[in-house]
């Protein structure tokens, strides 16, 4: 795990000052864009939000200005991610996010603490086993029946959409992206306490939708 930490702390020095740019090249299109379109399924309400790998919050920041009554708290392991996402926040003068320095599968919150958990283009970068237990300690501290949002790869579309695609995979990306692609969500997810509810696609990318269901191995969150 120390071996991960260093990595992505030293993968993401580097890429922080000009990660936003993966914005403007895949997601500029609104009707497209599955940060605009996550932002639209959460109610504006006195929630809870949690953020894990929150990266330069652009999906944060989606969520807080389309929300202002939520309350939206972010954690990264990235330093100098926080610092860009901070700078972005207050020259925005957003006043409802809250970010921390923080490992995510190891998070100081307490259990079922949280209306909503999210995650946006992060579990594609950890192996199979740290991505599961980053989902785990999600669902510890997600209240029973709340809303887990996942934004991450997907591919799907035409020949040429596929070509600049893979070679944006094999550039930046980890080597296990091919297995990640095929992963099959709806059983991982069943087998941590969640139900798929919806699957949306968005250019080279989907949003999942799923609820945390009562069960006997998440019997604390009961009555919260």
């Amino acid at each position: 795990m120390q071996d991960y930490e260093r990595q992505i702390k030293l993968k993401f020095k580097l890429f922080a000052s000009f990660y936003d740019l993966f914005d403007v090249v895949f997601l500029l299109d609104r009707e497209k864009n599955p940060r605009r379109a996550l932002a639209r399924k959460i109610p504006n309400g006195p929630l809870r939000i949690l953020d894990v790998c929150i990266g330069t919050a652009n999906s944060t920041i989606a969520v807080a200005e389309s929300n202002s009554r939520n309350k939206v708290i972010g954690v990264d392991l990235s330093p100098y991610m926080i610092t860009v996402a901070n700078n972005k926040i207050r020259k925005r003068g957003i006043r409802n996010i809250f970010i921390y320095e923080m490992d995510a599968t190891k998070m100081v919150f307490k259990d079922c603490e949280f209306d909503i958990v999210m995650v946006s283009f992060a579990l594609h970068e950890m192996n199979y086993e740290l991505m599961m237990a980053l989902l785990k300690e999600m669902s510890r501290v997600l209240k029973e029946g709340g809303t887990l949002y996942i934004i991450d790869y997907e591919r799907k579309g035409g020949l040429i959409k596929n070509f600049i695609f893979s070679i944006f995979l094999k550039l930046f990306e980890p080597r296990h992206m091919p297995a990640f692609l095929k992963y099959d969500w709806t059983k991982i997810l069943r087998s941590i306490g969640f139900r798929i509810t919806e699957v949306e696609s968005h250019l080279f990318s989907k949003l999942i939708c799923a609820i945390k269901v009562p069960s006997e191995l998440h019997h604390k969150c009961r009555g919260v």
